[in-house]
């Protein structure tokens, strides 16, 4: 069998403008785009014998995975019953929007959308304000995770009963999951969850406070930990008034706590309370900007900043884990849009 990219580039219909038209690539370069991001759809445009080569193509795999349409993979006889029927011991993920059964279980989605539905934005965001897409997409990012784990899974037991399995996952699950905290919180009070900005719902001081140059991120959730806030700030009263003695009382008097500690910490810089605050084992952070993150000493002492094996230029995050101590590397770049010679092999 040739090489996939090969095998994609010479299977995708002439003329076929999907991505690479929305990307706003000419359509006399769309063929370079199309052949690396729409591999299940050169396939099925095909014949039936080029068909029957996919499928061949997925029974030798372990797992097959895809987030096409709702009905797109039957349609098309690469649904999950009639692949496991064939394939006993493929391992099948079918990752959708609003999940696999249920009244929207037939619609698309984006990741907007399903923080908008699952209720993510109305908790993310300044109090009082309308809610607020999150930075990351932490559906898609999180559908995919939850994914691989159930698909871990799945090898783990087809190596003990040699059958194969079915996964599905969705982007309004994820929603919910990562909702989880504040839907348990809705279900044993009652009380709807809103936005808080960066502080917690349910602890203080834990949030964001003003310094005199600038927004410091302290984390003293715990009796323990205000005490040596209040003492670092130059007021050990603090932890035996009455209003804060405990996290209930101060989470009930936070108003008027958060207005003492930020009247302490204008009064030096972030740097200057942040050296004061880890001296004394209290938790704090500045709130840094992406380039800020990168630069930093702790990030280049990790090693995440990565370029591909084959010398490219271009840095990117690498995997955020190790293998016994090794981070492992990223090993090939995107292609460039004008990769003609199609010479990379795709590994499986």
């Amino acid at each position: 069998m040739p090489p996939l990219r090969d095998f994609l580039t010479r299977y995708r219909p002439a003329g076929s403008p999907g991505a690479a038209a929305r990307a706003g690539v000419p359509a006399d370069r769309s063929g370079e785009l199309e052949s690396e991001v729409g591999p299940v759809l050169a396939f099925l445009d095909g014949t039936e014998a080029e068909r029957e080569r996919l499928i061949a193509l997925i029974g030798s795999a372990d797992v097959f995975l895809h987030n096409l349409r709702p009905g797109a993979a039957e349609a098309s006889g690469l649904g999950a019953a009639a692949l496991r029927a064939r394939f006993p011991r493929l391992i099948y993920g079918d990752l959708g929007a609003f999940g696999h059964r249920g009244p929207l279980s037939d619609r698309p989605g984006y990741e907007l959308l399903l923080q908008a539905f699952g209720g993510l934005m109305s908790i993310t965001g300044e109090p009082g304000r309308e809610g607020v897409r999150c930075g990351p997409s932490l559906n898609d990012l999180g559908t995919g995770i939850w994914a691989a784990i159930g698909i871990l899974a799945a090898l783990i037991r087809r190596g003990r009963t040699g059958e194969g399995c079915l996964i599905e996952a969705s982007l309004f699950e994820t929603a919910l999951c990562w909702g989880s905290i504040h839907a348990a919180s809705y279900l044993a009070s009652g009380e709807a969850p809103r936005a808080e900005g960066a502080s917690h719902p349910s602890l203080t001081p834990y949030g964001a406070f003003e310094t005199a140059d600038g927004r410091l991120i302290i984390g003293a959730g715990n009796d323990r930990l205000f005490a040596k806030l209040a003492h670092a700030l130059g007021h050990p009263e603090w932890a035996e008034d009455a209003r804060f003695r405990d996290n209930r009382a101060r989470v009930a008097n936070r108003a008027a706590l958060t207005a003492l500690i930020n009247g302490r910490l204008t009064q030096d810089s972030k740097a200057a309370w942040v050296e004061r605050l880890e001296a004394v084992g209290v938790p704090c952070a500045p709130i840094q900007s992406i380039p800020e993150a990168l630069s930093h000493a702790q990030t280049a002492a990790l090693g995440i900043i990565q370029r591909p094996d084959d010398g490219s230029p271009v840095r990117m995050i690498g995997m955020p884990l190790s293998f016994d101590g090794e981070r492992p590397a990223v090993r090939l770049p995107a292609p460039s849009l004008d990769r003609r010679d199609g010479s990379r092999s795709w590994q499986f």
